[in-house]
């Protein structure tokens, strides 16, 4: 729904006070718009997102069930609980996932023989193919969003976002498992 000229006006006169209320914070903390590190990762996952669902509507498939595929090709098989924990996803939420996945052909669950609780996912053949046919233009979709980033720069880039991340599991104490 289109926001009334009244509120409109009110967000812009309300812009300035972020942006003074951020440079009184750490500068660390804040960018020059207020906006702080994890607010930022959050909109660039969501640009990234809508991208590579463009690209993945050729397929149908959903960019939320891109992340099990990907994690399957990378590691192989895999029990459910593992794969959800990877995804980043509750393991509810997996299900309707899974079965979407395997009505597709891209996947297969098959029951653990050791405890008959749990399953362990595979990818089929058509799944494999899938993300390679779909990998490439992904990839090209990533890389060109670096444009204009030098080498170094992106060196610089990985070495902080790896900190970052390091610096997180650590407030985490095993609370979280990272792919």
């Amino acid at each position: 729904m289109p926001k009334s000229n009244a509120s409109a006006v009110a967000a812009a006169k309300s812009a300035p006070k972020i942006a003074e209320a951020a440079a009184t914070r750490p500068s660390d903390v804040f960018d020059d718009r207020g906006r702080t590190v994890p607010w930022i990762a959050r909109t660039i996952h969501r640009l990234y997102d809508a991208q590579g669902q463009k690209l993945l509507d050729r397929e149908s498939i959903p960019i939320a069930y891109w992340y099990y595929l990907r994690v399957l090709a990378e590691r192989g098989e895999i029990n459910q609980l593992e794969l959800s924990k990877r995804v980043g996803i509750a393991s509810t939420t997996a299900v309707p996932a899974l079965d979407y996945l395997e009505k597709r052909g891209l996947v297969k669950r098959v029951r653990d023989p050791n405890d008959r609780r749990k399953y362990f996912v595979v990818l089929q053949d058509e799944g494999k193919r899938l993300v390679d046919r779909m990998l490439p233009d992904l990839t090209d979709m990533i890389s060109g969003s670096l444009d204009g980033i030098s080498q170094r720069d992106m060196r610089v880039f990985w070495k902080v976002m790896h900190q970052i991340e390091a610096n997180l599991i650590q407030m985490a104490q095993g609370d979280t498992i990272v792919d």
